[in-house]
């Protein structure tokens, strides 16, 4: 009878538990919001918004956006570093959370309210401002919320779990947020965004709400391990070393290599999707099962759908085959070919032949940024193979930088390109956009992912890093931050020196620790 009671006792603790890990999944995954819906809205709209709605030149348009990513990669190294050392009874990540809520919620209707502004450089310098602003809102909630995964989950497979949770929160959250889009914003022509000043403001009042609560109920949901601080001086050189020594490790590199082809590719294709869409078959209504939906709605949805699915299918491999790489050979090829045909359609063309090209497109996009993305958090275990230190923080600063430049030089070429071509307010219509406007355009959402994407296949082939090196990786940091030394074979040595491009004798890992240095140890 006590073995029952006991056995029962133990299904249900297994139940309990299992309940909690998926509520903190959820509340983890609910906090890239901001990342996700936040960022596809104002890559798919704000550009087009700034042209047509505010009234700026394309180049100009370029110049505030590209500038507002170039900063938010300025800032994100130092948000990185103070995040690390942040110290509450909360973590070093999570209060941070809780600290971008209000700055987001007031610039993101900032980006969208111009306030009545008339004169050309009040209004230059103002949308400047909202943008960097909103900037730096939304990295005080982005770069902790990086750093966050490697801190709350240890094992390689878990991790993997979470990441593919947070981007099927990013596709919902995606969807969501564009159906809001336009229904508060219903813009037929590129030109009818002059008019709709009230519904902008409503709009980024709105979605404002929506991204400012998200990182608070991953603040809410989530937990974070123990972490050992290892203090620095607070000065240029030393700052810079930090970041620096993280660039010495060639997983690092490699990494993130990968995630910057994939950033750039994704958001020159969503910098232009709906100008495509708008000089090409305008933005009518269409009628999909009795429901009335704008074009645009519906081929963004329609794309993102098809993404959906290859995270899911994607999901599947990566679960049988015990890598994270698997999907790549269907993915990459498809992506090309469904960006290469965006090339050759016109406004002739059936619109079935473009919801076509955009379904294998949308498919083939998780190579792009979803498998990039789930090798990231397992990074700071290697850079802590090879200096002892746990920096989550640092490393998810430095990616956040790369990526917001990255991001600030797809808009600063798009509104160059777009310009150069002849794009403007007045030619925003399909009858005066065909010819050099719309082959601008088409060369931004389907030559250069094409192009990007075959260097991506290359670059991820032989990926060094797999869930047995990882757990390897793991094993000896742990067994040296117990007993001050690992006892690593020449084999593994190999492993260590392959994956960090580095002497095995050079690394942390090699160096025994000395009595005072585990004493001085500090776990917050």
């Amino acid at each position: 009878m006590r073995d029952s009671l006991d056995s029962l006792e133990s299904v249900s603790d297994s139940k309990s538990e299992k309940l909690k890990t998926a509520g903190r999944m959820v509340a983890y995954s609910t906090g890239y919001m901001l990342g996700g819906g936040g960022q596809q809205i104002t890559s798919m709209y704000y550009l087009n918004f700034l042209i047509f709605g505010a009234g700026l030149s394309p180049m100009i348009a370029g110049i505030v956006s590209g500038i507002s990513k170039l900063w938010d990669g300025i800032i994100d190294p130092f948000l990185g570093l103070l995040v690390d050392r942040t110290k509450t009874r909360w973590g070093s990540c999570r209060p941070w959370l809780l600290a971008c809520a209000v700055p987001v919620l007031i610039s993101y209707y900032m980006l969208w309210n111009g306030f009545g502004i008339q004169s050309g450089v009040l209004k230059v310098a103002y949308y400047l401002f909202a943008c960097l602003f909103f900037s730096t809102a939304s990295s005080l909630g982005t770069v902790p919320y990086e750093a966050l995964l490697p801190r709350m989950v240890e094992s390689y497979g878990q991790r993997t779990d979470y990441s593919v949770l947070r981007s099927l929160f990013a596709g919902m959250a995606s969807a969501g947020s564009i159906w809001l889009f336009e229904a508060l914003v219903p813009a037929k022509e590129a030109a009818d965004y002059a008019n709709l000043g009230p519904n902008f403001q409503r709009m980024g009042f709105v979605l404002g709400l929506v991204f400012a609560i998200a990182p608070v109920i991953t603040f809410l949901g989530s937990k974070e391990r123990a972490k050992v601080y290892t203090p620095i001086k607070w000065n240029a050189r030393e700052l810079f070393g930090q970041y620096a020594s993280l660039m010495r490790c060639r997983l690092y590199r490699r990494t993130l290599f990968l995630n910057l082809l994939g950033v750039f590719v994704s958001y020159c294709s969503t910098a232009v999707m709906v100008i495509f869409v708008l000089l090409v078959y305008s933005n009518r209504q269409i009628n999909l099962l009795g429901i009335n939906m704008s074009l645009t709605f519906f081929a963004i949805n329609w794309e993102g759908a098809w993404e959906v699915l290859s995270f899911l299918t994607s999901i599947v491999l990566m679960k049988k085959t015990k890598s994270k790489f698997s999907p790549l050979r269907l993915n990459f090829p498809l992506h090309v070919a469904g960006s290469l045909l965006l090339l050759f359609i016109g406004a002739d063309t059936p619109l079935w032949v473009f919801f076509l090209a955009l379904a294998v497109s949308g498919y083939g996009a998780s190579c792009i940024q979803f498998i990039p993305t789930t090798l990231l958090p397992d990074l700071p275990d290697v850079d802590e193979l090879v200096t002892g230190m746990q920096r989550e923080g640092t490393s998810a600063g430095l990616v956040n930088m790369s990526k917001q430049i990255m991001q600030g030089l797809a808009f600063l070429l798009c509104g160059a390109v777009l310009s150069g071509f002849g794009l403007s307010e007045e030619t925003a219509t399909p009858e005066l956009a065909a010819g050099a406007p719309l082959m601008a355009v088409k060369l931004i959402y389907g030559l250069i992912p094409a192009i990007c994407g075959v260097f991506m296949w290359l670059s991820s082939r032989n990926y060094p890093l797999t869930p047995e090196r990882h757990a390897l990786v793991q094993a000896k940091i742990r067994e040296k931050r117990e007993h001050g030394s690992a006892e690593v074979s020449l084999d593994e040595q190999a492993v260590f020196s392959e994956l960090t491009g580095l002497p095995y004798e050079k690394l942390w890992i090699a160096k025994p620790l000395t009595a005072d240095e585990i004493s001085a140890e500090v776990v917050i």
